[in-house]
């Protein structure tokens, strides 16, 4: 189990997403997993998430956008 958590929400962010995603993944530090939520986006952003091939992310994605509301993801 990683010892740090990180997540990531995103609706409508395919201008940020790949660079934001790049970002944590570049980190110096490696012990942690990267849990990407999408809100049901309607821009690329959910085929940009999946183009990272790396065991360190887990990505859910609302099927209908639910302004933010993720508790089926995390509880």
């Amino acid at each position: 189990m990683p010892k740090v958590t990180i997540f990531l929400t995103s609706y409508n962010h395919e201008k940020y997403l790949r660079d934001s995603i790049e970002s944590v993944l570049n980190q110096t530090y490696t012990d942690f997993e990267l849990i990407i939520l999408d809100d049901a986006s309607t821009d690329s952003s959910w085929q940009i998430i999946n183009t990272f091939d790396d065991p360190r992310i887990k990505a859910f994605r609302n099927e209908k956008n639910k302004r933010g509301d993720f508790s089926a993801f995390v509880n």
